[in-house]
């Protein structure tokens, strides 16, 4: 109840609960993260994050109670930055001296709070780019004095001022290079048929045909993930609320979410298999055994798009992957979402249906090298009776409402192998093949997975340009724009929020749908194509934008991995000494990435630009689905090549500017 009246305040009164407005731009660098101390948390924050070299500066020192988080105010604070080299050395010498003058000298200075109750903040200028160390001295709290200073060293990296790195213009011109190529192979094999690629039928493999046959097949992967589900709500709800430090964000958003979509990539669907929600919704569709389908109009992918995209604008806004609160609000409500579903439509309607990442996982699943296939489909036609569909006293059947026999896509597939088992001929296989294949050789298209396939593209993008230290200044910049009549009418905060969901939605849902359409209708103009309506080019060639979205969702999400997801282990050290009578050791907040920002800025690069090289080997197969015998297919589909290029240069630029993370280290 509280959670429901708190995003009914939002759509309210959108200025309580602006996302971005509790510390205005400040975001912690990356490496840093909060420290506990004599009963005080300290966090760095700064603005921009990360600092760059030669930009006016805020570093701010929020201070809060260890137990209840409630800000410090009135405190004596002292904040010093120095390149690590000067910091070391000053250190080495004060101490040779018999004093730190880190601690004690002109390499401090005094600081107020301003703005926020408990930020003290530094406004400085950072001269040079590279390592820094940031020391933060308390001398006074509450009125409390300490005989010595509580002394805090963070190390975080400044940035350099120049706009263009490297990685950004070796990725950028490889990029280009790629695109001609593509284009170039695509013209020259107008007509060149698309050779059969050979397969290995991974049920041969005995111990596996076993295991899939198996009746625990699923609820050995189910329950353990139930089981963790429901910790993960109960220490979301009864645990500490700073998502920096609770197990239930740091394990869901900084390690759950960004590892899921490489399973996607690799087994398709199989974490439906597993999915505590998914298990949920088929064990009270077998428990209330209901008759109903679900209505015909809304079998499709509508409207699970429309809640992932409204999932997607509540977390931009209320920062459920920064509260364990609403974190844990939002797993009771898909489990409640998933067990009436069960109760009044047959199988599993709500994973097909409604949940709000079907969609997105059944496109990426498309990339997937596994496939399950019937073997000779005229053998199914004629040695059985949709067995594999509705089960037999082997198997429950497809719990997902598909025909095996006719499946020719991944996107609906979850590999719960039910078919296998009530398959009478035994005439499944799960069958190898090249990565993104069925991007180009799926039969069957649909208006609402073009959409879709476009529109994340788009989602992704404005997704990872609100993590951007930038991003609030372009935010406020644009809401100028506003007339001052309305602008008056509300407090600053609210028209922002205002500013923002409009850049959201029509930057995700309307820019990118709208630039392919127009790339469709230049391509049936420039053909002279009568055939083919601009409508059914948009559907038959969005495939190719999968990897372009599926390339920025993992280096988006690659980004958080591996700068954020060490801090997952302090988090679990918390909690096994909290609620077991094991001492699991002192957790270590300042745990280092794993992997250097260098590392990981190359391998955003590198998987930008691949998903372009995979977008342009869809473009090469489909130039030629669509235009035949017709050599001019290709040069008519240079559009849509060019857009594909555009995403990724846009994505590319995104990238190379300095991120946020998700939450303190």
């Amino acid at each position: 109840m509280k959670n429901f009246l708190f995003i009914l305040l939002f759509l309210l009164v959108p200025g309580h609960a602006f996302a971005h407005g509790e510390h205005g731009n400040a975001a912690p660098p990356t490496g840093t993260s909060p420290v506990t101390v004599d009963g005080y948390q300290i966090e760095l924050l700064t603005v921009p994050s990360p600092l760059v070299a030669g930009k006016a500066s805020q570093i701010v020192a929020k201070v809060l109670r260890s137990g209840t988080m409630e800000p410090v105010s009135g405190g004596t604070v002292s904040i010093g930055i120095a390149p690590m080299e000067a910091a070391a050395a000053m250190d080495a010498h004060s101490e040779h001296a018999g004093h730190a003058a880190m601690n004690h000298g002109s390499s401090l200075t005094p600081v107020p709070e301003v703005t926020w109750a408990g930020s003290y903040t530094l406004e400085q200028t950072p001269v040079q780019p590279g390592s820094h160390m940031v020391r933060v001295a308390l001398a006074e709290l509450n009125g409390r004095a300490f005989a010595s200073p509580i002394v805090i060293d963070f190390h975080i990296d400044v940035g350099s001022a120049n706009a263009i790195s490297p990685a950004l213009l070796i990725a950028a011109l490889s990029a280009l290079v790629v695109a001609f190529v593509g284009v170039g192979r695509a013209a020259a094999r107008a007509r060149a048929p698309i050779e059969a690629e050979g397969s290995l039928d991974l049920l041969r493999l005995q111990w596996l045909d076993r295991f899939v046959r198996w009746r625990g097949f699923q609820p050995v992967f189910q329950l353990p993930v139930l089981a963790l589900t429901i910790l993960l709500a109960y220490l979301g709800f009864a645990d500490i609320q700073d998502g920096a430090k609770n197990l239930a964000t740091r394990l869901t958003w900084i390690v759950w979410w960004p590892s899921i979509i490489f399973t996607f990539i690799l087994v398709g669907r199989f974490w439906c298999v597993m999915c505590p929600f998914g298990a949920l919704n088929e064990w009270a569709a077998k428990l209330g055994k209901p008759g109903r389908m679900f209505p015909k109009p809304l079998r499709n992918l509508w409207v699970a798009t429309f809640l992932f995209v409204l999932l997607t604008w509540f977390d931009e806004q209320l920062g459920i992957i920064r509260s364990p609160y609403m974190t844990a609000s939002l797993i009771v409500l898909l489990s409640s979402a998933a067990i009436v579903t069960g109760l009044f439509y047959q199988r599993r309607t709500f994973c097909r249906y409604l949940c709000p990442i079907t969609g997105l996982q059944g496109l990426y699943s498309m990339i997937s090298p596994v496939e399950l296939r019937s073997k000779n489909r005229s053998a199914c036609q004629t040695e059985c009776h949709q067995e594999c569909y509705r089960g037999n006293d082997r198997g429950d059947g497809c719990p997902m409402f598909e025909f095996p026999m006719m499946m020719e896509q991944n996107t609906f597939c979850n590999f719960c192998f039910e078919c296998v088992k009530s398959c009478p001929p035994g005439n499944l296989a799960l069958k190898t093949r090249a990565f993104g294949r069925e991007l180009w050789s799926a039969g069957v298209r649909k208006l609402d997975e073009a959409y879709l396939a476009v529109a994340l593209v788009g989602i992704t993008s404005i997704v990872s340009a609100q993590m951007l230290g930038p991003w609030n200044d372009w935010i406020s910049r644009l809401a100028r724009y506003l007339p001052i009549d309305i602008r008056v009418l509300m407090r600053p905060v609210t028209y922002l929020a205002m500013t923002e969901s409009a850049v959201f939605f029509l930057l995700s849902l309307a820019f990118a749908p709208l630039l392919v359409l127009f790339a469709a209708w230049l391509a049936v103009k420039s053909s002279g194509e009568t055939a083919r309506s601009v409508k059914e080019t948009f559907v038959m060639l969005a495939g190719m934008f999968i990897p372009v979205g599926l390339a920025m969702h993992l280096a988006h999400n690659a980004s958080h991995l591996l700068a954020e997801g060490a801090g997952v282990i302090p988090a679990l050290q918390r909690v096994l000494n909290r609620y077991t009578p094991f001492d699991f050791g002192t957790p270590n907040w300042q745990s280092s990435p794993l992997a250097s920002a260098e590392a990981i800025h190359w391998l955003q690069m590198l998987l930008i630009v691949a998903g372009l090289g995979l977008s342009l080997a869809a473009y090469e197969h489909l130039s030629i689905a669509w235009q035949g015998k017709r050599p001019q297919g290709a040069r008519a589909l240079i559009p849509f090549a060019a857009v594909a290029l555009i995403f990724t240069i846009i994505n590319l630029l995104l990238l190379n500017q300095p991120m946020a993370m998700r939450h303190g280290m």
